[in-house]
């Protein structure tokens, strides 16, 4: 009962936060509210006894992504004098392509008992265990891509943030 109370409040706090980073008008609070969304995901993990993907989602989202993302913020406010402006003219259709994609995943979890045998699998053997191998065997591919695109964007940021010598002069 309890567990299922702190579920549900954890969730509404990612809802409503996540809500919060898509309507907020300064970009600096997007960010901010992205932060307190991924804390919320954390804290589900914790919830399902799923440790080390709270960690990492500490570690990494919040840690990593978040801080890169306000610094990336400050850093192009400052470049470039202005302030970003929001265009909410797309709200409709985003709102019918959120629905029908919440309405996809219900039905597939509904539909599939995919989440029961994995939930059967990670509670018999340890679950950091089972991620590592299926991170460095079924998924590397995707893994070796997310850190190669990770890196060009990590080169991105540096191009754009550095400035021309001939500026300087």
């Amino acid at each position: 009962m309890v567990e299922s109370l702190l579920f549900y409040s954890f969730a509404s706090f990612i809802l409503i936060s996540a809500i919060f980073t898509v309507t907020a008008k300064n970009i600096f609070h997007c960010a901010l509210y992205l932060a307190s969304t991924l804390f919320g995901v954390a804290a589900i993990f914790i919830l399902l006894n799923a440790y080390f993907l709270a960690a990492v989602q500490v570690l990494i989202y919040i840690g990593a992504v978040v801080v890169l993302t306000i610094f990336v913020v400050n850093l192009t406010k400052e470049i470039t004098g202005e302030k970003p402006v929001f265009v909410r003219g797309n709200v409709l259709p985003a709102l019918i392509v959120s629905a029908l994609t919440a309405t996809l995943i219900i039905l597939a979890l509904v539909k599939t008992t995919g989440g029961q045998i994995l939930a059967k699998e990670t509670l018999a053997v340890d679950f950091t265990r089972v991620l590592g191998k299926q991170l460095l065997s079924n998924f590397v591919l995707a893994f070796e891509v997310v850190s190669v695109l990770l890196l060009a964007a990590l080169i991105a940021a540096i191009t754009i943030v550095s400035k021309d010598p001939e500026d300087k002069k």
